[in-house]
């Protein structure tokens, strides 16, 4: 991704991590104070598609954020290793997002 394009997705994605983790916050802590966080209400919660995909938003927005902020830190420090690094980060980030979608999916295929 080129010098422009990366500025504004960073933008955007540290914009959509704000919105979503603060979400993600707010369901887990204030809908039912009571309840407990434990595995077995995480597990029961993954199951409804709509955490499913939350998730996995949450997941892909971090990821990109964070690796593009590396890849930034890179081509500041060393500005010929651009390609390189971009082309190292894609495939770790499409990796873990494979690796983080696998372990969600888990959650689905449980009963």
């Amino acid at each position: 991704m080129k010098g422009l394009w990366a500025w504004i997705f960073q933008r955007f994605t540290a914009v959509l991590l704000v919105l979503l983790l603060g979400t993600h916050f707010f369901v887990m802590h204030f809908v039912d104070p009571l309840a407990e966080i434990d595995f077995a209400r995480s597990s029961f919660n993954l199951k409804s598609s709509l955490y499913f995909i939350f998730d996995s938003g949450l997941l892909a927005v971090g990821l990109f954020h964070g690796l593009n902020g590396i890849r930034n830190i890179i081509l500041d420090w060393w500005p010929k290793a651009g390609k390189t690094a971009g082309w190292v980060l894609s495939l770790i980030g499409i990796v873990a997002a494979g690796y983080g979608s696998t372990a969600l999916l888990a959650f689905i295929n449980t009963k």
